[in-house]
């Protein structure tokens, strides 16, 4: 028992100190505030151990980060000028303080530090690149973004740097070479949707209708619950005229929407042109019921499809009956043995 009680003082007593300790310094409690995003607790403990140690420069550092978080991008800079980072923390300093200026509003001079980075800071080369990659495409300045993105797949080949250049192949007009680095993104990851996405757009807008529908097969294997990938398969086949494979799809989405009036009127289109029109004037009567000043009832006349719809199912008939006369063709040898025996007969008796 008095062992216990030993153990609980000592125990408590440890603690105790370990709190004394913290609270006489402020520092390593102010590290681990601004690593868990507190910075509200971290600016007020880096501005106490300023107060109460301005000999110590690495702090202004510390509370610049706080402050810069904290979006007073003034003050952030202000405790930058007063910081006197070590070597292996200047260049990340220096990306504080381009971001600071392009927050004021002071591109230039965010850029300006960016570029000196990229000179002389090799470990913050891609990450100062970065910066500039995503600062000119927000001017607008494409070939600038793309020039800066090759420079960082030159360095390192990243499938997501890829699929970026694309984009500012895109908004350059170049489209083969957009999907040129959509296929090397999906060479260093196949697993990625949007990749496969982006690649079938740009191929179905080119009249590449086989190959987005190769696209639109890998992705949906990816994502088979994303409808978006069904219906943009669907009217990629309709348009390479796979209706059968089209069918399949678009009956899968309109059972999901019955009131999707695009939907309706590819999937009328398909059974139209596969000769359906049984099904395709059912199609007709829904679209009529969703939206009846639609220009497609105008189009096609219902009463023509009836007739059709009449048409196809006597031929359906004829087509029935004739494989029935094919496949019990045996039924019929007798019958036709009698009838030439009983012909032959009567052509003796005269």
């Amino acid at each position: 028992m008095l062992r216990c009680k030993h153990v609980v003082f000592f125990t408590l007593f440890f603690l105790l100190g370990h709190v004394l300790v913290k609270a006489s310094n402020p520092w390593p409690v102010a590290i681990q505030a601004l690593e868990a995003k507190d910075y509200l607790l971290a600016d007020s403990l880096f501005n106490h151990i300023i107060s109460e140690f301005p000999n110590r420069p690495e702090a202004h550092l510390y509370r610049a980060q706080s402050r810069y978080w904290l979006k007073d991008y003034k003050e952030a800079l202000y405790h930058l000028s007063l910081a006197d980072p070590p070597s292996q923390q200047m260049g990340r300093a220096e990306i504080l303080r381009a971001y600071c200026h392009y927050n004021m509003g002071e591109v230039d001079k965010a850029r300006i530090i960016m570029e000196d980075i990229i000179l002389h800071y090799e470990d913050l080369r891609d990450s100062a690149r970065a910066f500039l990659v995503s600062h000119y495409k927000r001017v607008d300045n494409y070939s600038q973004a793309h020039f800066l993105l090759s420079s960082r797949l030159e360095d390192k080949p990243r499938a997501y740097l890829f699929e970026e250049r694309a984009i500012v192949a895109l908004n350059l007009g170049n489209v083969q070479d957009a999907i040129d680095d959509f296929s090397a993104a999906i060479e260093l990851d196949t697993q990625q949707v949007n990749y496969y996405w982006r690649r079938a757009i740009l191929y179905g807008e080119g009249g590449d209708y086989d190959k987005a529908i190769a696209d639109y097969d890998k992705a949906i294997v990816l994502d088979k619950n994303n409808d978006v990938l069904w219906r943009n398969r669907a009217i990629e086949a309709l348009s390479a005229k796979r209706y059968k494979k089209a069918l399949c799809d678009l009956e899968k989405l309109v059972k999901r929407y019955p009131n999707d009036i695009e939907l309706l009127k590819a999937l009328f289109y398909c059974y139209y042109a596969l000769n359906n029109y049984d099904q395709a004037s059912n199609i007709y009567d829904m679209i009529e019921r969703v939206d009846p000043n639609n220009p497609l009832l105008k189009k096609y006349d219902r009463n023509e499809l009836l007739s059709s719809t009449f048409f196809q199912r006597l031929v359906n008939l004829l087509q029935r009956s004739y494989r029935v006369l094919c496949d019990e063709w045996m039924i019929w040898v007798p019958i036709v043995f009698m009838l030439t025996i009983f012909a032959y007969g009567i052509k003796n008796r005269r």
